[in-house]
């Protein structure tokens, strides 16, 4: 029922009891439909839609191109971190191994033989050293001596920097034999696998999903706020949501962060005719919070969506009418009470908090006093009821 027909219920069984206030003498000219200002608690709540998502989701992706030739896992399987979850065919990657490795012991056999040859000639370089300085030698055999060494050293150099990179291919070979096996990087559930055993990923071009692995037990919702409510949403509020499976279930946490951008929502229709093309297009600013709550027993899922009570306000044991009572006029607030004579009497309050049936009021009434929150004159039907008049 609306709030409208709610008042006109009211109304009918208050003029059928005799709950009506009347102006004037025995003759009713106005009638008043009041509520009592009462003290209690009033709560402001953003009200937003929100979908939710794993807090850590990974797409487990293959770093080397081939077949593969067998999926270890399926759709809503449970893994731990280091489980196998596919094997991409190693034939291309364990013979690249081993031809990088024969070319190291290749390196390390020449690395042999130019040792060798360095020592040699190192030592036949200190000999004539030691028979030049006797004069038992001449200098030209010195010099080709010592030539003969720096170009052994040289070689022995070459050798060994080719050992250098011939054992980094090595380990480059290994590490890409090891990406054949794919395992899962954290602890979760699989929640995709797009590609099928016997398929053919290609790592050259993009990055290929083998799997996609959500730890379930931590979510995130994000709620969507709108522009005109963004200001009045702040780390911390306390949230109360409900999923759209189970509305009466209300579960509770708090705003964890708000995102700093925009989301821009278009709505665009578009008409043609056979001379021209025109498009409209009206755009609804939004941005997103973002709350994590627990999920041990799995409730929640991916994709659901939430319907968030973002509590702004909150305001305990105090004054509060209808929001039908408060009236405006001149940048002032007003209600108007029925006095012990039954008179309407005008008054100024200051009012706090307001929500959507309720105004906080710290000024100006008392508690147990009348409000009028509408009023029929004489000769209305009840159906044209009307709210309070200024004065």
């Amino acid at each position: 029922m609306t709030t409208k027909h709610w008042i006109m219920a009211a109304l009918a069984a208050a003029v059928i009891t005799g709950g009506y206030f009347f102006m004037g003498d025995s003759t009713p000219k106005t009638t008043y439909l009041t509520e009592t200002v009462q003290r209690g608690d009033i709560e402001k709540n953003v009200v937003a839609t929100g979908s939710i998502e794993s807090v850590n989701t990974v797409d487990v992706g293959a770093q080397v191109s081939g077949k593969v030739t067998k999926l270890y896992v399926a759709l809503g399987q449970q893994v731990k971190k280091g489980d196998l979850i596919a094997q991409i065919d190693s034939t291309t990657q364990i013979n690249t191994l081993n031809t990088r490795k024969a070319a190291l012991a290749s390196y390390q056999a020449q690395f042999v033989a130019r040792k060798t040859a360095y020592d040699v000639a190192l030592s036949n370089y200190h000999r004539l050293t030691k028979l030049y300085a006797q004069k038992g030698t001449s200098l030209d055999s010195l010099n080709s001596a010592k030539a003969t060494l720096d170009n052994a050293k040289a070689e022995m150099n070459v050798v060994q920097e080719n050992i250098k990179q011939a054992e980094i291919e090595v380990n480059t070979a290994e590490t890409n034999v090891g990406y054949t096996k794919i395992t899962s990087p954290i602890d979760g559930t699989v929640i995709a696998t797009p590609v099928s055993e016997g398929q053919t990923v290609n790592s050259n071009q993009t990055t290929p999903t083998i799997v996609k692995v959500a730890d379930l037990s931590k979510m995130r919702i994000k709620p969507e706020i709108s522009e005109g409510d963004i200001t009045k949403v702040k780390a911390g509020q306390e949230v109360t949501f409900s999923i759209l499976s189970d509305s009466k279930t209300l579960y509770h946490a708090k705003i964890e962060s708000v995102d700093p951008a925009t989301t821009t929502i278009s709505n665009s229709s578009t008409s043609s005719t056979t001379s021209s093309t025109s498009s409209t297009s009206n755009s609804a600013v939004y941005y997103y919070a973002n709350i994590i709550v627990e999920n041990p027993n799995q409730i929640l899922r991916i994709g659901m969506t939430t319907e968030n009570n973002i509590k702004i306000a909150n305001v305990q044991n105090v004054l509060s009418v209808p929001n039908m009572a408060i009236q405006t006029q001149n940048g002032k607030t007003f209600v108007k009470v029925l006095n012990s004579n039954n008179q309407p009497e005008q008054r100024e309050v200051e009012i706090g908090v307001q929500n959507d049936y309720q105004t906080e009021i710290k000024s100006g009434v008392a508690e147990g006093e009348k409000v009028i929150v509408s009023q029929v004159a004489a000769g209305e039907a009840v159906g044209n009821m009307r709210g309070p008049r200024i004065f």
